[in-house]
């Protein structure tokens, strides 16, 4: 099915080197934020039909609030809470939908600086079922976890956290499905994390691809810029920066790479003129020709 986010404006065609034969188009994504205050973090099932972010935005549960967008009609609807099932009283972000939409991995916690869980929730009966928690050794008291997400397949889970014996103050994790629950959690190493805070990251439609966001060398701008590392020879590569068509000079992150193997979403900092428009902080789809390279 043809992504509905195409429906926005294009407000850039880049067209890349005569060798692609393919061409870059990015666009603001255009659900009605509306005056909410630095919507962040997207994630779309495989449809493109139902928009999960999170935001602060007034009429919440809580601090920050998961916020659900419907395509119908072709129209983005009005932000709407995703309910009691998913929001309380403390922080729920970092919401990542499945490929068919009926399931939610997100991050709670009062404090981030003290602690955060990965949860779970269900779609069932028109509604968000009332979350888990997911456990040890994937969730441990006194750690503070970000960025969860399932593969497509729903067999493994990546996320971040500060637990003991990682490379730095955040490290990248991943942990396989087995039959009572989930293994331990096996950190992405070396040349993936950093000893800087290394948080967010977002998978391809077949795992052979990671996207995340990192303050390296080669960074644009000295500011955090987005990366890609690949699967290959039963190892990941050495991260590869992004490069200018989708990094700013500012701080670039919280990348989302669409189940149709085309599309990257991500927030930025960047705010600036695009085709003489004003361009405020929030969240773009970069949409590739043919995959994402």
């Amino acid at each position: 099915m043809e992504n509905p986010m195409r429906t926005a404006i294009t407000w850039i065609v880049l067209a890349l080197p005569a060798a692609a034969q393919e061409s870059l188009t990015i666009t603001r994504v255009p659900a009605p934020f509306g005056d909410d205050p630095r919507p962040f973090c997207v994630s779309l099932p495989e449809d493109g039909r139902l928009l999960a972010y999170q935001s602060a935005r007034a009429g919440g549960r809580g601090k920050q609030d998961i916020w659900l967008s419907k395509f119908e009609n072709g129209w983005w609807s009005e932000p709407y809470n995703a309910g009691p099932g998913i929001n309380t009283a403390a922080n729920d972000v970092d919401a990542k939908l499945s490929a068919d939409g009926n399931s939610m991995v997100f991050i709670r916690g009062d404090d981030f600086k003290v602690a955060s869980d990965i949860y779970i929730s269900y779609f069932r009966n028109g509604g968000w079922s009332q979350a888990e928690m997911m456990g040890p050794p994937v969730s441990l008291p006194a750690s503070v976890e970000f960025g969860a997400l399932l593969s497509r397949d729903g067999k493994r889970l990546y996320f971040s956290s500060n637990r003991p014996g990682g490379l730095g103050s955040f490290d990248h994790y991943y942990s396989e499905r087995t039959g009572a629950g989930w293994g331990a959690p096996v950190n992405l190493g070396p040349g993936i994390n950093t000893p800087e805070g290394d948080v967010d990251i977002a998978v391809s439609r077949d795992g052979t691809a990671l996207v995340f966001p990192s303050r390296r060398s080669d960074s644009i701008g000295n500011s955090t810029d987005l990366y890609v590392s690949r699967w290959v020879s039963n190892a990941w590569t050495a991260p590869v920066n992004l490069g200018p068509r989708i990094n700013t000079a500012v701080t670039d992150t919280c990348p989302w790479l669409g189940y149709d193997g085309r599309t990257l979403y991500l927030n930025t900092e960047w705010d600036g003129l695009v085709a003489g428009r004003q361009a405020n902080t929030t969240v773009w789809e970069f949409r590739f020709g043919g995959s994402f390279p």
